[in-house]
């Protein structure tokens, strides 16, 4: 029994300790730094180094999108599309789930790590503001315009 409360106990300060490292404000704005704000149009268009960075590419940004409350498997163009980038396959297992999410009019199914796509369910419902943090992948031929976002992590807005 003891076993029990000792095993029960370290798995709960883990879990406090992850926890708080996540929402302290430490991680939010290292967060804000690597992730420059961004709108999905903006990602959309072929001239990418217009987005807010000194980079000739962004490679994560925030952006405030909707949540719509669906979720799905990851379509096997984005896995391809991960693998194209370099991913490992532990990284790309990772991203299990797309979440429906719209912008302006346009939807989008974009891929969110897992642990995230339950947070997303709990903390949002259908048609509420939410603002992602995403890595980019996007192909360096500037006539390709298709980009995916991998969703990372998200603030309620």
């Amino acid at each position: 029994m003891k076993k029990v409360l000792l095993i029960g106990g370290l798995w709960l300060a883990c879990a406090a300790s992850a926890y708080s490292q996540r929402n302290g404000d430490g991680y939010w704005k290292k967060l804000q730094k690597s992730h420059p704000e961004t709108t999905f149009e903006a990602l959309q268009q072929p001239a990418v180094s217009q987005a807010p960075s000194a980079q000739a590419s962004l490679d994560a940004c925030r952006l405030p999108l909707v949540y719509e409350g669906e979720v799905r498997n990851i379509s096997l163009e984005n896995i391809q599309l991960m693998k194209a980038k370099g991913f490992k396959p532990s990284n790309i297992r990772q991203f299990r789930k797309e979440v429906l999410f719209t912008a302006a009019d346009k939807q989008v199914w974009l891929p969110v790590k897992s642990d995230v796509v339950g947070q997303l369910e709990i903390e949002l419902r259908k048609d509420e503001p939410v603002l992602l943090y995403a890595t980019v992948l996007q192909d360096k031929d500037p006539e390709e315009q298709q980009v995916v976002l991998l969703v990372e992590d998200f603030q309620v807005q």
